[in-house]
């Protein structure tokens, strides 16, 4: 006899434990057949998993009905009776939130599959209907639940030190207001020197509201500052920069945020202002964000003003025009300390002018001790920033993105004549048509010690990532891989091509074994990255049992649904626990991840559909 019918007799009988056991037969007998890949199991296993619910709940064990109910979800995520089922042992266990829980994230699912599917996704209209029907009638019984407030001085019972960190966090308007509470509040917020050394301002700041400030700083003595962030109203920004400027103040570390003021105009501020140009040859950091005027001079004439030892510069362009009035003859600048130059154009600009701001600034300012390295959307020539990375003599983190059509290839051919050894690499190439690199034949000791690689938009093939992988020598603890369109992770069935050296697929045995310290693994919108490859990849990773420290996993953007991402902790000997796994616009159903969790396979998980 059938055993499904077997089972349903028996229920019918009230025999439940001979039922339940019938069943649990069944499911153990379908569970291997799903595994060697007969599909049509797949909808008896949910009637199955449903029958032996009902036996579970029968016999007045709901925890292990609601596993099942649980488990049908996953193996019929739009199913609705599954949901339906899981909801009812909820009820009878005195749950009704948990119940509505279940329900309209079922709803939410069979919505987002119909969007998605359209007629191809069969769905019980009735027993669909009934779902809405029971989360709107639980939804009903919902308690209103009021917060009730408690008005509490939080200086009476919270430690100073506790009280000095949130203070910190707090913008300088509400600050002086806590100044007005009382005399209490009055003197701890002026004993708290941390809040004064490093305030933090409001976003937008007006002319009024700049004056304040600076007045209450004067009142209290105080004409230094550790740190000063400023964001500034773009009507009122040339009055207020002025004020800056000639107020006197002093500070270690600047970031300034300008939204018309450009380069041109604040170099003339700061030729006439000599306060102010004792301001900037004080700063240790700067950070600006400003529109520049391409005068000839460029971003020089500006930066001469600041100490050639200053430690980190960050320049974000906002704007970028071309005066035809003034014309300035670029001046050569040499920072002798700096250990961090960030260099950051906005896209979509005049590449023209990007060319020749980038040009003139990276052949007349010279830092050859310079430790981090960024250069975003700028538009630089590979002969430059070959150059520039020769000169680097202290390198160690570099990112490169979207700079033109410089790839990696010639990244490391700029790297291979330096002393420098990278610990961190971040390329992104841009969508422009790039030439094509081979770098089988270059020199890659600058990154046998490095630690974290991020890859995205390369045209690197298998073989060419595996050289650089072999070359970090097992190194490697942190690596990003992201529309790398050339790392074929499974052979397309319509692609009869013989496999040679530049053609071949993704070996993850290979792969793992250059790479056994990985700490953590993002491999995000890969070419054919299916629930197929991942069953490859999970087979490998018990074989090979490593990286035996990979904590965290980011598998989003690809074709995989949540049944292969149970699959990579489900498999016999699987030994992976991750801290943190990242499915983003990937096929995952709530309740998989509720899975997950539940069986500890991971401490959080992040998913957000498409």
């Amino acid at each position: 006899m059938d055993p499904i019918k077997k089972g349903l007799l028996l229920f019918e009988k009230g025999k439940y434990k001979e039922a339940e056991l019938s069943f649990t037969n069944s499911i153990k007998f379908g569970y291997q057949e799903l595994r060697c890949g007969k599909n049509e199991w797949r909808s008896k296993l949910g009637l199955l998993l449903d029958s032996r619910a009902a036996c579970h709940e029968k016999l007045g064990d709901l925890r292990s009905a609601l596993e099942d109910a649980r488990q049908q979800i996953e193996l019929e995520p739009y199913k609705c009776k599954s949901y339906l089922r899981a909801a009812k042992i909820h009820v009878l266990d005195g749950r009704e939130y948990e119940a509505l829980s279940v329900l309209e994230s079922g709803i939410k699912r069979l919505k987002h599959g119909k969007s998605k599917y359209g007629d191809r996704l069969k769905i019980n209209e009735r027993l669909y209907e009934k779902m809405i029907a029971e989360a709107s009638s639980l939804k009903e019984k919902q308690p209103t639940k009021r917060r009730k407030l408690k008005s509490t001085d939080p200086l009476k019972y919270l430690p100073f030190e506790l009280v000095s960190t949130i203070l910190s966090l707090v913008d300088q308007p509400t600050l002086l207001n806590c100044f007005l509470v009382n005399h209490q509040w009055y003197e701890t917020v002026g004993n708290t020197l941390g809040i004064l050394n490093s305030p933090r301002i409001k976003k937008h700041l007006s002319l009024k509201e700049f004056v304040k400030f600076l007045n209450f700083y004067r009142s209290r003595k105080r004409h230094r500052f550790k740190a000063l962030d400023l964001s500034l109203r773009a009507t009122e920004e040339t009055s207020m920069v002025k004020q800056l400027l000639a107020s006197g103040f002093r500070t270690e570390k600047l970031t300034l945020s300008l939204g018309k003021y450009d380069n041109y105009e604040l170099s003339k501020s700061l030729k006439n202002i000599t306060a102010g140009r004792h301001m900037f040859h004080d700063l240790k950091e700067l950070s600006i964000s400003m529109p520049v005027i391409e005068n000839g001079g460029g971003l020089t004439e500006l930066l001469q003003y600041l100490n050639s030892n200053i430690d980190k510069l960050n320049i974000v362009i906002t704007d970028l025009n071309i005066s035809k009035l003034v014309r300035l003859d670029t001046t050569n600048i040499t920072f002798t300390q700096m250990s961090n130059f960030a260099l950051v154009i906005r896209p979509q600009l005049s590449e023209k002018l990007n060319k020749r701001v980038t040009q003139n600034l990276l052949s007349n300012a010279t830092f050859e001790n310079v430790i981090t390295l960024q250069l975003i959307n700028c538009e630089v020539e590979p002969e430059n920033l070959q150059n520039l990375l020769r000169r680097s003599r202290r390198l160690e983190s570099l990112t490169i993105d979207s700079c033109g059509v410089t790839t990696l290839g010639e990244i490391l051919r700029g790297l291979e004549s330096t002393k420098s050894t990278l610990k961190s690499l971040h390329v992104k190439e841009s969508s422009k048509s790039r030439p094509v690199t081979s770098i089988s034949q270059l020199n890659l000791h600058s990154i046998s010690r490095l630690r974290t690689l991020s890859l995205e938009n390369t045209s690197l093939n298998f073989h060419q990532l595996m050289l650089v992988l072999c070359s970090t020598n097992k190194h490697l603890r942190h690596l990003r891989l992201k529309a790398n369109y050339k790392v074929v992770f499974a052979r397309s069935a319509f692609d009869r091509r013989l496999p040679d050296t530049a053609t071949r697929a993704f070996q993850f045995r290979e792969f793992l074994e250059a790479v056994p310290q990985l700490e953590s693994l993002s491999l995000v919108q890969g070419t054919n990255l299916t629930d197929s490859a991942l069953r490859n990849f999970s087979s490998e990773l018990i074989s090979t049992s490593q990286p035996i420290g990979l904590k965290i996993l980011d598998l989003s953007m690809n074709e995989i649904s949540g049944v292969g991402i149970i699959d990579l902790f489900q498999r016999p000997k699987s030994w992976l626990r991750l801290d943190q796994l990242i499915a983003n616009g990937c096929d995952m159903h709530p309740d998989t991840s509720n899975f997950l969790l539940r069986r500890e396979y991971c401490r959080y998980i992040q998913s957000i559909d498409r």
